[in-house]
């Protein structure tokens, strides 16, 4: 439903049309809310309810859910054509309210002290959450993380005013299937920066650990988790929930091996990382959500001189080179140049190893996938140099030959 733009001068629809005020149910109030707090709910929407331009109020978040604690605050989401005055709003919250967010969406949070009720109170456009719907329902947008939230945001709330049931039609609208079309866009955007692409969230986290960079480590590990979720949420036709007890929501095992991540020391921080993914990666090739396409991840090359092999690509292609590597068991070290968005370069030196062409990297998507192509090669007979393990550098490969007898690396 797309609610009207106009608004009337007559008097509030409460006092125009006698609609109720309140349609809130008696278990959301009794598992919900305490009863000291309701009549401080009750007189916010009541006000709100006067103003002839809100067309709804609504009940949401984790005391929306129950799924709450002593320390949960009250969500209320007023649907508004315009923009009530902050007078307005100052009078009817107090002086002690901190009144006109706009860190995130506009709002005004307040604190009863007599109740230790917390209310958080968010101001939205009907026409712009009827977008946010139609964002992943019709056109199958997906975001960086957290796709569906206002799609669950919706479903899971209570309309406390809703005279034109103008809300509860956007809720009948959204209480459908999830599309398969979103599910693919979800994966699609969210899944290879989990650690296929070059600058996936795992491989900054390695360059982070190499540097010592803590808060780097941090960062990229949160982004990490923050698209697994809407992968896996995705994965299992499930709203997201939101950024609250995420844990709650996962299966045990599911749950075991991101707590494993979370937990884990710097050295240990990139195999739990790849424990969670790999399960994840099984799944999605499972339920058809990823094809098994290769593509080229890197060319190698043996130079004599490391330093000035890599200086020529910098000046002459803008190549971006990686932290230097170098063996603790052997004499040999290299260099990762990014070219563009391209395939990488790596450039290899060693004692004995006379400069030419080395070898061509294949990525695979994922180690299972290394796994079963490499067993698939095997008892075809394509001979297998070497196979999938952890090389010194960290990464997971197997070697092979082709036809012509060319060193293939085959890589998640």
């Amino acid at each position: 439903m797309r609610v009207a733009t106009s608004e009337s001068n007559s008097n509030s629809p409460l006092q125009r049309q006698g609609w109720p005020l309140v349609n809130m149910t008696d278990t959301l109030k009794k598992e919900s809310m305490p009863p000291d707090a309701w009549p401080i709910v009750q007189r916010l929407v009541q006000g709100f309810g006067e103003l002839p331009q809100v067309v709804a109020v609504a009940f949401a978040g984790s005391r929306g859910s129950a799924a709450h604690d002593l320390e949960s605050d009250f969500d209320l989401y007023v649907y508004t054509l315009r923009d009530i005055a902050v007078q307005f709003r100052r009078a009817l919250l107090g002086e002690s309210a901190e009144i006109d967010n706009r860190f995130w969406e506009q709002g005004d949070e307040w604190s009863e002290p007599s109740t230790h009720t917390h209310l958080d109170i968010m101001y939205r456009s009907p026409q712009w959450i009827e977008d946010q719907l139609d964002r992943v329902l019709v056109r199958h947008e997906a975001a960086i993380g957290y796709t569906t939230c206002f799609w669950y945001n919706i479903i899971h709330s209570e309309p406390l005013f809703d005279p034109r049931s103008w809300y509860r039609q956007l809720q009948d609208g959204a209480r459908v299937p999830y599309p398969e079309g979103l599910r693919r866009a979800v994966v699609k955007k969210n899944w290879p920066i989990l650690r296929r692409n070059h600058s996936s969230y795992r491989r900054q986290i390695e360059l982070a650990l190499n540097r010592g960079d803590a808060v780097s480590v941090q960062h990229r590990v949160t982004a990490l988790l923050a698209s697994f979720f809407d992968v896996w949420f995705a994965m299992k036709k499930r709203h997201h929930p939101g950024e609250k007890r995420l844990l709650t929501h996962l299966p045990e095992p599911w749950a075991s091996l991101v707590r494993a991540v979370l937990d884990a020391q710097p050295k240990a921080l990139l195999t739990e990382i790849d424990a969670l993914l790999d399960p994840l990666d099984k799944r999605l090739f499972e339920e058809g959500l990823l094809d098994p396409v290769a593509q080229i991840e890197h060319a190698a090359a043996w130079v004599s001189d490391l330093e000035r092999a890599r200086a020529f690509y910098e000046r002459w292609f803008s190549a971006r080179a990686g932290t230097r590597y170098s063996s603790s068991k052997r004499a040999f070290t290299s260099y990762f140049l990014s070219l563009g968005t391209g395939a990488r370069l790596e450039l290899m030196m060693s004692l004995g190893e006379a400069p030419r062409p080395a070898h061509l990297a294949v990525s695979v998507g994922s180690r299972d996938s290394v796994d079963r192509l490499v067993k698939a090669m095997q008892a075809a007979g394509v001979p297998i140099i070497s196979g999938p393990r952890v090389t010194g550098d960290g990464y997971y490969e197997a070697l092979v030959t082709d036809t012509e007898g060319n060193l293939l690396e085959i890589t998640p």
